[in-house]
């Protein structure tokens, strides 16, 4: 089947990228990611994903998070999910990437779903697996002001945010990568701390360039913005909006427009009052033993000395 006239067959390759230059129908490559930034949310995976997106042998998934592999289907994966499609459905994801040496996507909440590292596992060609790591309380605290502020998904109180008993439990990364390992074996891992990440970005994203076999000069004089800092939200309606349209801008006006759209809709970063410091400070006790667990089972990569 061939389109004749130019704007015509611009149309159809925007509904079918498989069509060929010439009009004709072609194979789309089998592509998947040979790596994925698996977590944990709030731990800086979204400024990692752009960062690394932004490297000229890196392509990234169009959406920074796919959400295939979550354990329902939702608003985020209603079009491509491994529950109604195969792995080829995930793999189509990726269909623009063929030819560049790192494709990869960035799910934060892949550290917790079972489907995940099964079925990343279970993939032609494993992966790597990358993990940020934040201190738990700290990261639980950025969580509960990123929905109650950004979000706008919840008005109560940290403490009886923190009655929700996975709340607590998603903190405990130990239990999480013990399942990862298992199931991909450890040389398919890569654990970073966001303390770490952020003091240095340029060391640590030198040297994730040079595993990754990309040019470490690329970050020499790169720009390291924070992306997806929790900052409150005037109009949740128009933050939903945004959203949908995220997937259809390309990154680079993404980073453009980003100002731009917290100037007209952000309403300053939310401080954490005294109250919620000390609650925050008093929450470290519950993650002793399971930080303690995760050193143990991975010291080349946890130094709690950056948690203290």
């Amino acid at each position: 089947m061939q389109f004749y006239g130019t704007t015509l067959h611009g149309i159809a390759r925007l509904i079918c990228p498989s069509l060929s230059a010439k009009g004709y129908l072609c194979a789309v490559p089998t592509v998947y990611p040979n790596l994925v930034v698996a977590g944990a949310p709030k731990c800086g995976t979204s400024s990692l994903y752009f960062w690394l997106a932004a490297h000229p042998e890196v392509a990234a998934s169009r959406e920074k998070e796919t959400f295939f592999w979550a354990p329902d289907v939702n608003r985020f994966n209603a079009r491509c999910n491994h529950i109604q499609h195969g792995p080829e459905a995930y793999a189509s994801l990726f269909s623009h990437t063929a030819g560049a040496k790192v494709r990869f996507e960035a799910t934060a909440p892949y550290i917790y779903y079972p489907a995940a590292w099964n079925g990343l596992a279970n993939l032609p060609q494993k992966p790597l697996v990358l993990f940020l790591l934040r201190e738990p309380a700290a990261r639980t605290q950025s969580q509960y002001l990123f929905e109650r502020y950004r979000t706008k998904r919840i008005s109560t109180s940290f403490e009886d945010y923190l009655k929700d008993p996975m709340i607590l439990e998603h903190a405990h990364y130990d239990r999480y990568l013990a399942e990862w390992e298992a199931a991909l074996g450890r040389d398919h891992l890569i654990i970073w701390q966001f303390e770490k990440v952020m003091r240095d970005p340029r060391s640590v994203m030198k040297s994730l360039a040079t595993q990754l076999g990309i040019d470490p000069g690329f970050y020499d004089d790169f720009d390291f913005a924070v992306r997806n800092e929790t900052v409150a939200i005037r109009s949740k309606g128009l933050h939903k909006l945004g959203l949908r349209l995220q997937s259809m801008i390309p990154l680079a006006v993404q980073d453009a427009l980003l100002p731009i759209y917290l100037k007209l809709n952000g309403a300053g970063r939310p401080k954490a009052s005294a109250e919620l410091k000390a609650q925050t400070s008093a929450l470290k006790a519950e993650f002793f033993e399971s930080n303690r667990e995760l050193a143990k089972r991975f010291p080349e990569f946890i130094d709690l000395d950056l948690w203290k």
